[in-house]
């Protein structure tokens, strides 16, 4: 029993070790995540480091041969690319019309080769009811478009503390428990960058890590789940699938565009109820969006309590729908004072890096 926590603790060293360097000097250097009046509620300036953490304990276990799930040269490539692009959004923040492009054609390289692995092993597929062909026609536009999509809505759940490591955990424990394998490396990294996230934010996870993330959990649900049953593919996945649907509902109705940022997702419609409280708000939305994982697992009464979860989910989401659609905002700097000191009556002041100047 204690071998099998050495990787795990030898990965929460790690990972405390190389959280405490980038915090302390990678961030100021411009990873650093200012306050927004519209959007970002944290009160201080804070360093985006903890994908970078991730990224670079999965290399070591990459290269130490410590990686146990199978992954071919092109999903390396795939994963690394997504985790470099996340690092220069980190960093200089780049237009999402690049970073959309960029990740789009990452995803069309890893349909062609996935493609190429499934289309001799696959003569039709049976999703959501309908048998498809397993000619390469039609699985490379399916295949990048969930290679595309899944980073990207995986990314856009990372908007309070703890809820996108939190979510990571619970893949990682279904893809592991369906491909017989686990990273004790990326486990004990995860909960070392969680600790330092939740509740109280020393680092965020960034684009690097959430692009980078969602990629790997992409490659790796396909591996589990596209010979067996692609269906399990969106039970896993019902928590980032309900909120992007949430959050394009929201915005086609108002009339905005899909590209603009704002406060229609689960998390935010959440912390709206409990009063800002990430504490109860995170452990409250990760129970919810474990339930439907069930179904991928043989545990007692896992197909009921799948579908409990996403009843749940979708109740969930049309009363957020309702209420982002009924009741008008209040004023984004009035609704946000109380939370950002530095948000002050009758003054401005401007964060530059990580001081904070009048």
């Amino acid at each position: 029993m204690a071998s099998s926590w050495t990787q795990p603790a030898i990965g929460f060293a790690l990972g405390l070790a190389l959280s405490g360097a980038l915090i302390r000097w990678v961030g100021p250097l411009g990873w650093m995540d200012l306050p927004d009046a519209a959007r970002k509620k944290h009160g201080r300036p804070t360093p985006r480091t903890g994908g970078l953490v991730l990224w670079l304990l999965l290399m070591a276990a990459h290269a130490m041969g410590q990686w146990r799930f199978h992954l071919d040269l092109a999903d390396w490539a795939g994963v690394y690319a997504m985790a470099f692009i996340g690092m220069l959004d980190d960093r200089f923040n780049l237009r999402p019309r690049y970073k959309a492009m960029a990740g789009f054609g990452v995803a069309l390289m890893l349909a062609f080769h996935v493609t190429g692995t499934l289309g001799r092993q696959l003569e039709e597929v049976s999703f959501l009811d309908f048998t498809l062909s397993g000619h390469p026609i039609v699985l490379v536009p399916l295949l990048t478009l969930w290679f595309w999509a899944l980073p990207q809505a995986y990314n856009l759940i990372d908007g309070i503390n703890g809820l996108a490591m939190g979510f990571a955990a619970l893949v990682l424990g279904v893809l592991g428990w369906n491909l017989g394998v686990q990273s004790g490396l990326l486990w004990g990294g995860l909960a070392a960058v969680l600790v330092l996230n939740f509740p109280k934010a020393r680092h965020f996870l960034g684009d690097c890590g959430a692009l980078m993330l969602g990629t790997l959990f992409a490659i790796l649900g396909v591996e589990a789940f596209a010979l067996r049953n692609p269906n399990l593919l969106l039970w896993v996945f019902a928590y980032p699938t309900v909120d992007v649907l949430l959050v394009v509902g929201i915005r086609a109705w108002k009339g905005l565009p899909l590209g603009a940022a704002d406060r229609s997702h689960l998390h935010h419609w959440m912390m709206d109820h409990m009063n800002g409280r990430s504490w109860f708000a995170t452990p409250t939305l990760l129970c919810i969006a474990a339930l439907p994982m069930l179904h991928a697992t043989n545990l007692p009464g896992h197909e009921a309590m799948s579908r409990v979860g996403v009843v749940i989910l979708a109740v969930l989401a049309l009363k957020a729908f309702k209420d982002r659609v009924t009741v008008k905002d209040r004023p984004a700097t009035a609704q946000v004072r109380r939370e950002i000191p530095f948000m002050v009556s009758g003054s401005v002041r401007e964060v530059s890096g990580s001081h904070t100047r009048l």
